[in-house]
């Protein structure tokens, strides 16, 4: 075999072999029934979603679901962060609040993000990495992965000043909450028809948020969505 021949293998070879992990990461959730799940419900732990269920906070008895579909390095998503909590603090005894993670593939550290959030909460953490995560986005938006992985094990140490680092960044490469995130995103897409971040849903309806340019549109935009909804399902109004 002369030396151009060898090349003319090796390239086919590498071309082959990036097709392939191409084709298994791209078809990861390819053998998983969405059709079996109810996006506009609590999504409970299952093997098809790493046995890690959806994120709920508020009533969860509640008929009035209000889900959020965020990508920690979405500008977006940061700045509606602390109105989402307005809103959690104002209809957290009558609303159950849903976080569903939706890393945008062209975001560098958003899937690590999501990884640090899910892996604060195996150690009962998430809400709190959530909000400390947006609030230090422009930290580890950017940084190497050696970087970002440090950045996030100290914001855990934060929230979390007695939990476990080491199994913290342990569990941030498992593969349960890998399956957490590509089964979230892609609830998202085939379920819900998300495209962007942030996505709000109340039950099953979206909310478009495109005309809301301040903090006090999305709050009224909002506020008016949830308290039809619990006007409508005659839910607890009394309380408001």
């Amino acid at each position: 075999m002369n030396k151009i021949t060898a090349i003319i293998i090796a390239i086919l070879v590498l071309g082959f072999g990036g097709l392939v992990i191409w084709s298994v990461n791209s078809s990861s959730s390819d053998t998983v029934d969405f059709e079996q799940y109810d996006p506009s419900s609590i999504i409970a732990a299952t093997n098809d979603n790493g046995n890690i269920g959806d994120h709920v906070r508020g009533d969860v008895e509640s008929p009035v679901i209000l889900i959020e579909y965020g990508d920690f390095q979405c500008a977006g998503c940061a700045t509606t962060h602390p109105k989402v909590e307005t809103l959690f603090e104002e209809y957290g005894d009558r609303v159950t609040f849903i976080f569903r993670n939706f890393p945008i593939p062209n975001h560098q550290n958003s899937r690590a993000a999501a990884s640090a959030a899910e892996s604060a909460g195996v150690q009962g953490h998430f809400f709190e990495m959530v909000t400390i995560l947006y609030a230090n986005q422009a930290t580890w938006s950017y940084a190497n992965g050696t970087q970002r992985t440090e950045v996030f094990a100290d914001l855990f140490k934060q929230i979390a000043p007695d939990g476990d680092v080491s199994k913290f960044k342990e569990d941030m490469a498992s593969k349960d909450i890998a399956k957490k995130l590509t089964f979230d995103y892609d609830l998202g897409t085939k379920r819900s028809g998300v495209t962007g971040t942030p996505s709000f849903f109340v039950n099953d309806q979206p909310v478009s948020i495109t005309g809301s340019s301040t903090s006090s549109d999305f709050l009224t935009l909002m506020r008016n969505t949830l308290d039809e909804k619990l006007a409508e399902l005659n839910y607890k109004q009394e309380e408001q």
